[in-house]
């Protein structure tokens, strides 16, 4: 089967015939109709898939029957990229794409913005540009999410859409550097995310009530009409304390070397509390 493959492959070198209907090439017929085939499989795992879209694109029938597996390959790279399930959840908030192949095509418009900063947007002194600065794009923690954010408003595209905009207040509130303002500006900020909270992303308002010091308030914060149910917000917390009871590293937030460190204890008053008012 493996040598098939190769004989199969060769075509791709060369000679291809005009399409008429597309104005475009196709493969010539044997490859076509190898590719067409249920033995396809072996040969498309062996190509890169920049080369498989190129030609799924040569034809229509091609472009039907490789929608499958284009699919799967989009959904394991957008997977490998990136490996948490809240930094996947934000993604597409502030991608506005809810498709594995569009997520990917407009990450790239962050990481383009992101290489035309570096040398100047990231040289402003504050102290959470640094931070955002040192942590990975597809990070799952409260400055890679300020990160997407910031370079999401730096697209013209993105820029206007109503999540980028919140997430603004956010690393807004971060930033500012009189502590009490700080803590009113997070407060209105997380009230505007609170409906978007679920048990894998309740992990940023705590992080950025760690960081403004204002974890005895979070409750006001996410308590409200649009937000989470006291019952409900405790029980994502007490989760979040377990985990980080496991695996201490979960708590850590910014980049290494110059991290804060959310610890069970911050939170096990909070949960007391909640599960009081529930």
């Amino acid at each position: 089967a493996q040598s098939r493959v190769v004989v199969a492959l060769r075509p791709l070198r060369m000679s291809v015939k005009p399409a008429a209907e597309h104005g475009l090439c196709k493969p010539a017929e044997p490859l076509l109709e190898f590719l067409l085939s249920s033995e396809r499989v072996w040969a498309l795992d062996c190509l890169a898939a920049g080369a498989v879209c190129c030609i799924r694109a040569t034809c229509r029938d091609l472009l039907r029957a490789l929608q499958t597996h284009v699919a799967q390959r989009c959904r394991e790279a957008w997977h490998c990229k990136v490996a948490t399930l809240a930094a996947r959840c934000h993604f597409r908030d502030i991608l506005d794409a809810d498709d594995d192949m569009t997520l990917l095509c407009r990450r790239r418009w962050l990481i383009a913005v992101d290489k035309g900063t570096q040398l100047d947007q990231w040289r402003t002194p504050t102290a959470v540009a640094r931070l955002m600065n040192g942590v990975s794009l597809d990070g799952g923690d409260l400055f890679a999410s300020l990160k997407r954010a910031f370079l999401a408003s730096q697209v013209p595209a993105l820029a206007k859409l109503p999540c980028v905009v919140q997430w603004m207040h956010v690393l807004g509130a971060v930033e500012e550097q009189d502590p009490a303002q700080a803590k009113v500006l997070s407060a209105e900020a997380w009230e505007a995310l609170a409906w978007q909270l679920t048990q894998e992303t309740v992990h940023w308002p705590v992080q950025s009530a760690h960081f403004v010091d204002a974890l005895a308030e979070i409750d006001k914060w996410l308590l409200i009409d649009t937000g989470p149910s006291a019952l409900k917000l405790a029980g994502w917390l007490e989760q979040l304390s377990k985990l980080m009871e496991e695996n201490p590293l979960l708590g850590r937030y910014g980049p290494a070397g110059d991290s804060s460190q959310l610890r069970p204890r911050h939170i096990s008053n909070l949960v007391t509390r909640l599960k009081s008012i529930s």
